[in-house]
């Protein structure tokens, strides 16, 4: 094992005056590392509360049911209805208005898509096709 006493180098003369750390294990640098990402992947924001109001919550998820349509707004007050059914139990106040509010915002979307006309019949625009090895690199 390497004496931290003794000089660094054969053709050193400078011993270290200081001790070495002690050792550092897998698990302790896996715990430090993981706990450095967490830190700086958290905004600023969000680390002094991170408790959040429904408040603005719900003021989006009205504001995303305003901009829909008619019939857009009943389809997402259906699907609503069969998640609270089945789920509603096990959310509390904040997730469902958080669903509320995300279903609003994918139902823009699906309207878009919708409108776009596509037939059954319809190649897709490009075609998968898996190397089979037959070519040579």
């Amino acid at each position: 094992m390497f004496d931290c006493r003794g000089p660094l180098h054969v053709l050193s003369t400078v011993p270290l005056k200081t001790p070495m750390p002690p050792e550092i294990t897998r698990r302790s640098f896996t715990v430090a590392a993981v706990s450095a990402a967490t830190a700086a992947l958290i905004q600023p924001a969000m680390a002094g509360n991170l408790e959040q109001d429904d408040k603005p919550s719900s003021a989006a998820a009205e504001e995303a049911m305003a901009k829909l349509s008619p019939g857009a707004r009943a389809e997402v007050e259906l699907k609503l209805t069969n998640i609270f059914r089945k789920y509603g139990n096990q959310l509390n106040d904040g997730q469902n208005i958080d669903i509320r509010k995300l279903m609003a915002e994918t139902q823009a979307g699906l309207e878009k898509m919708r409108v776009f006309p596509l037939e059954n019949g319809d190649l897709p625009a490009t075609i998968f096709r898996a190397d089979q090895g037959s070519e040579t690199k």
